[in-house]
């Protein structure tokens, strides 16, 4: 079996615009200067960021063999041979000079096309909704002011309340797609950024998700959506924006985001029979309890709890969604997803060999850019390793050993006219059926 041939089927039969958009970004060098097109700088970093490659060095060192060669440039359908996977500087130098909305809107556009494809339609929640989860994590940090968009935290002495050290650091503000239970896609990036140095109040997540929320209905004007949030966004002008939206959320709650809705909860919670129910899960006890329209400013919202015998703290999650006993488990189940974006999203993006904390360039529009590109790197890994652990013969096998096992074919299966025909053709994805 060619893993490198159902990497290509991946990206030819789930986004299959990818390269004519890769191709269509603005190459900004100088012509007579450049030895590679565009397209083939973006797509070898996408191919680092799906083989998980941690540096731009060991890019450059692990796909420069004649075989692998050969194959990046017959999946890219050049007009001429590539010879040599261009070195790490290079690329870099490319993305210097690229605008970073450029491969924003590519992303979109990937993304869009997954929304329409019949083969996600039960990831839906309720059948109609797409879970998109909400969450932000910093990316860098450094002790002297990086550039003019760094946010900033001040330590004091706690005696003279002097500062006595600066920290510097960027974040971003993520919205992922959750598909196949562990699948978690970019749907929309924001990054949280200062507009200069001398700014009175820096930017903040929930000022970012402004942004975020008006990208988002934008760009999907008419997509259903169910938003999966932390506590942070259990407020009026968050409810105001999903209202507006004609967005659903499902919002992790704790007593002190809204205290007049939380003491109202306790008060109510127990009193319908019908309103709560126990539920025995492998040895484990689940008491769940509802409260139907809590009034909150203009808002009527609906509040759920799960408290499970085996942990601390209950699940509380506030709803716009109908809540029944009927789907009240499973609207648990779907609060509880939003650390997805944490565990297959930011997690694995940070531990499991795409390093987007690693700078892969001091320069900020670069930065930028990496990032993106390690988004659609991440969507063609995991649709790849979804597909590929339904195969019996890699049920069992971890991320690294599957990702070895594709960087090994890269290097020595050649892709021939045969595998061309055959990626081509209209057909369900074999591996994902």
């Amino acid at each position: 079996m060619k893993l490198c041939l159902e990497l290509w089927g991946i990206i030819k039969h789930f986004f299959p615009t990818l390269i004519p958009l890769l191709k269509q970004t603005t190459d900004m060098r100088h012509q007579s200067y450049t030895d590679y097109e565009n397209l083939v700088l973006l797509f070898v970093r996408i191919l680092g960021a799906i083989l998980r490659i941690d540096s731009m060095r060991k890019i450059s060192d692990k796909l420069n063999r004649t075989i692998c060669i050969e194959n990046v440039g017959r999946m890219l359908e050049l007009d001429e041979e590539l010879t040599e996977i261009p070195h790490w500087k290079t690329i870099n130098n490319f993305l210097k000079k690229l605008n970073p909305e450029e491969l924003e809107l590519v992303i979109h556009k990937l993304t869009l096309r997954l929304t329409r494809m019949r083969t996600f339609e039960k990831c839906r929640i309720r059948n109609k909704y797409w879970q998109v989860v909400v969450d932000a994590t910093q990316l860098f940090t450094f002790n002297e002011r990086h550039c003019e968009h760094c946010l900033v935290r001040e330590f004091k002495d706690k005696k003279t309340k002097e500062v006595i050290r600066r920290e510097y650091y960027h974040v971003v503000l993520e919205a992922k797609l959750v598909i196949l239970g562990n699948v978690v896609i970019s749907i929309g990036t924001e990054f949280i950024e200062n507009e200069s140095p001398n700014v009175t109040k820096q930017d903040c997540e929930l000022n970012a998700f402004k942004r975020l929320a008006k990208k988002l209905k934008t760009r999907f004007p008419r997509l259903p959506i169910c938003l999966g949030m932390d506590s942070l966004y259990a407020n009026g002008p968050i409810f105001d924006i999903c209202k507006n939206n004609k967005w659903e959320y499902i919002i992790r709650f704790k007593d002190g985001s809204i205290k007049s809705v939380a003491e109202e909860f306790h008060s109510l919670k127990g009193i319908e029979p019908g309103q709560n129910w126990i539920k025995q899960d492998g040895g484990i006890t689940k008491t769940y309890q509802y409260v139907l329209d809590v009034l909150h400013q203009s808002h009527k919202i609906n509040i759920i709890e799960c408290v499970q015998s085996n942990m601390e703290h209950p699940f509380v999650f506030v709803t716009s969604l109908v809540i029944n006993k009927k789907n009240g488990e499973k609207l648990v189940e779907d609060g509880r997803r939003r650390w997805k974006i944490e565990n297959e999203g930011f997690n694995e993006q940070k531990n499991g060999g795409y390093d987007i904390e690693h700078m892969f360039c001091k320069d900020y529009k670069a930065i930028k850019n990496h990032y993106f590109l390690i988004q659609i790197g991440h969507m063609i890994s995991q649709l790849l390793e979804y597909g590929l652990k339904k195969l019996k013969e890699y049920e069992r096998e971890t991320s690294r050993e599957i990702i070895s096992s594709v960087i090994e074919s890269l290097r020595t299966d050649t892709l021939n006219s045969e595998d061309e025909v055959l990626v081509n053709r209209r057909r369900q994805y074999s591996i994902l059926e």
